[in-house]
């Protein structure tokens, strides 16, 4: 009885061992099923009723939603001037999108709610066939207006104006503008750069205007991120969770979105997890495994239709660890969801090692 007891001991200690120390996959969800015939998740995955497609090849991209309009937006900033948004219409059909890539024609300034900033010109996203609109007027450029003269002009451009821009870069160094919107035409009001008053300012992450210790509001068209409530996560591209926001939002200025209420657009499930390699790190560690990198196997269901994938994914080497890929599934807030049958899989792997290439936000729609 004793030497069965030590061999079940010794038997143990050499599993854990494998499953800790090497890239050998016991499990028998691996052994045992057909997941490693599941395709990668790539462009055109489909179930009878779903599709699947890539709209962007980067991670992290901003997703928002416009209801006024009906369209989401995904846009992605990145160093060296690139710059790329997408309009995605309600059916989840890509209809316009802009990419810049350092200097360009358009001179590409700052995003701006739907609307894209060049430094002679604005594209508004919620137009059906967006166009280069030209500034009909540009003031004050080279400040030449006294503070008080710029305070009667913004009033009168603000008081009929259906739409109102506080824009922080411009194409003056050191300069902020104004961009209002008269009956389809544009207006640029720069303001004073060091040589006045500082009528547009950053607070925070946002870009406010006070005149005379008031605080004017913008006049643009209502947006609002999209969340994966299996993670209490939003789409902003800093993925912002409920966890991190709350502490700074009790009166919910920080990020109005969560007072919204959300639906899960499906449910994301991992089936398994296929080691291929692992780093080890620590200055004593004699090569012992701290993370094991592989293959993740998923279910995606969306209204009971069911779509399996494959890609690149984590795992700590703990009990109790967890498979990581940086999935998020997100979709509209819960009083909008009737107006659309879209939904994102956002693919942020966040690291560069075991990388696949598959990075980008997914969109799902009915065939």
């Amino acid at each position: 009885m004793k030497k069965m007891y030590l061999f079940i001991f010794i038997l143990i200690i050499i599993i854990l061992v494998i499953d800790r120390c090497t890239v050998i996959n016991l499990s028998p969800k691996l052994l045992f099923t057909n997941y490693k015939k599941f395709p990668e998740l790539n462009d055109g995955l489909k179930s009878d009723k779903y599709a699947m497609y890539r709209a962007t090849e980067t991670a992290n991209v901003n997703i928002r939603y416009f209801p006024q309009n009906n369209f989401f937006l995904l846009s992605n900033f990145q160093t060296n001037g690139y710059f790329h948004i997408i309009k995605i219409d309600s059916n989840g059909e890509s209809v316009f999108e802009l990419k810049f890539e350092g200097k360009d024609a358009f001179k590409f300034v700052e995003s701006i709610n739907c609307f894209v900033i060049g430094a002679d010109g604005i594209y508004d996203f919620s137009a059906v066939k967006p166009l280069s609109l030209p500034f009909n007027e540009v003031l004050n450029r080279d400040k030449n207006l006294a503070p008080k003269e710029w305070e009667q002009i913004f009033g009168q451009k603000y008081s009929t104006a259906e739409i109102v821009l506080y824009g922080w870069h411009t194409d003056l160094e050191n300069a902020q503008c104004v961009y209002f919107r008269n009956d389809g035409k544009w207006t640029k009001l720069y303001t004073f750069l060091n040589a006045g008053p500082m009528y547009v300012y950053a607070e925070g992450s946002k870009i406010e205007c006070k005149i005379e210790g008031r605080k004017i509001p913008h006049k643009w068209h209502e947006e609002h991120f999209l969340k994966d409530p299996a993670k209490a996560t939003y789409s902003n591209e800093l993925r912002h969770t409920d966890d991190y926001i709350t502490p700074y939002n009790s009166d919910f200025s920080f990020f109005p979105d969560q007072a919204l209420k959300y639906e899960a657009f499906g449910a994301l499930k991992t089936l398994a997890f296929s080691k291929e390699t692992y780093t080890t790190e620590g200055y004593y560690n004699p090569g012992i495994p701290n993370t094991f990198y592989g293959t993740a196997y998923y279910e995606l269901n969306v209204h009971n239709e069911v779509l399996n994938f494959k890609t690149v994914a984590y795992k700590q080497n703990g009990i109790g660890a967890i498979t990581q890929s940086d999935i998020y599934l997100f979709g509209l807030p819960l009083n909008f969801a009737d107006k659309s049958d879209v939904g994102f899989l956002a693919y942020d792997y966040s690291t560069n090692f075991h990388e696949n290439g598959k990075k980008g936000i997914y969109v799902i729609r009915k065939k």
